[in-house]
């Protein structure tokens, strides 16, 4: 199994763009937001449009199947569950939409954990109040059930950090918390606390502390 990714940020702090990296010819972007990928070699990658939940494991299965596809991006966690409550509303009713809800969530997430492909989530945050009336952020989602635990069924939970200095503006990813964010990876993989949001280099350093 390889250790499943969940990139976390706010919208334009880089988190679609890190997909860049990638060896296009071995992956296939799962694309719940269904636009247009913000890289020059966009045309490349395999991008496969999802509307519904069924055509999303229908995609999803299809590409773990596939011998030539080393990486799944899901792009992104935020469009898919909406994706599901959506389909979830329409079919139930009361406590069964939340039960449908919570149930794909599951399943999706644990296919993510028993794969031999690299399977990468982006994700939108969210800000939720932590201990003492502290601030702190997390995968953004509905309902109580995967509040604060989104990040739990990761093994590599990285974090957006846009830094604006004299030298213009940096996009990187955290690897460990601040204390007010669940961002983590395995200790040793990455030697620093920022990093460049290079998705592939990422790929690289799991293939290495797993060898």
């Amino acid at each position: 199994m390889k250790p499943n990714i969940i990139i976390v940020g706010p919208s334009g702090s880089g988190k679609s763009t890190s997909l860049s990296s990638l060896n296009p010819k071995t992956t296939a972007v799962l694309n719940t937001e269904r636009k247009q990928l913000p890289f020059k070699n966009a045309k490349e990658f395999m991008n496969v449009p999802i509307k519904s939940v069924s055509e999303f494991h229908s995609a999803l299965d299809k590409a773990m199947e596939s011998d030539k596809i080393k990486t799944i991006v899901i792009e992104s966690f935020t469009s898919l569950i909406e994706i599901i409550f959506r389909e979830a509303d329409i079919r139930y009713k009361g406590f069964d939409v939340w039960s449908y809800y919570n149930k794909e969530i599951d399943k999706i997430l644990d296919k993510s954990k028993n794969s031999d492909k690299y399977v990468v989530f982006t994700a939108i945050d969210g800000v939720y109040d932590g201990d003492n009336g502290v601030e702190e952020r997390y995968v953004a989602v509905d309902g109580n059930r995967w509040k604060k635990r989104v990040e739990k069924e990761f093994v590599i939970g990285l974090f957006t950090d846009v830094h604006k200095g004299d030298e213009g503006v940096k996009y990187r990813f955290r690897t460990n918390t601040t204390g007010r964010d669940s961002a983590k990876s395995p200790m040793g993989m990455f030697e620093d606390l920022h990093i460049p949001n290079n998705l592939g280099k990422v790929i690289v350093a799991c293939e290495e502390y797993y060898k």
